[in-house]
């Protein structure tokens, strides 16, 4: 009963787990960010160019970039959601079995003493 338990909390947790990994996550990105990384990423350039073509391409990356950061941060924090969750409830049923084996240990000793008497 409870291994159908177990095995019933692990499925769940891998199904979860893989519809999670699997979609898509929105992430918004503020101005300010955009701006930032813009800055960054023109500091870096020692090319002259037009800055205001530099600053729309490097934008574009920019975003791009912060998106994908933003998207694995999300998906890490999540993760270790679900793996706390996965180890409260297998720690859960781990109880529930352990209180089934004591619960059948008490009627074994309460069915002997009524034996002796």
């Amino acid at each position: 009963m409870h291994k159908g338990l177990w095995i019933t909390v692990l499925i769940a947790f891998a199904l979860f787990f893989g519809l999670f990994l699997l979609s898509q996550i929105p992430v918004a990105i503020t101005q300010d960010e955009v701006s930032t990384a813009v800055s960054d990423a023109i500091a870096e350039t020692n090319a002259q160019v037009d800055e205001v073509e530099v600053e729309q391409l490097v934008a574009e990356k920019a975003a791009e970039k912060l998106e994908a950061r933003q998207k694995r941060r999300l998906k890490f924090l999540v993760s270790a959601y679900f793996i706390i969750w996965l180890i409260f409830s297998l720690y859960a049923l781990h109880l529930a079995k352990m209180q089934n084996q004591l619960h059948k240990r008490l009627e074994q000793l309460h069915d002997g003493l009524q034996r002796k008497e």
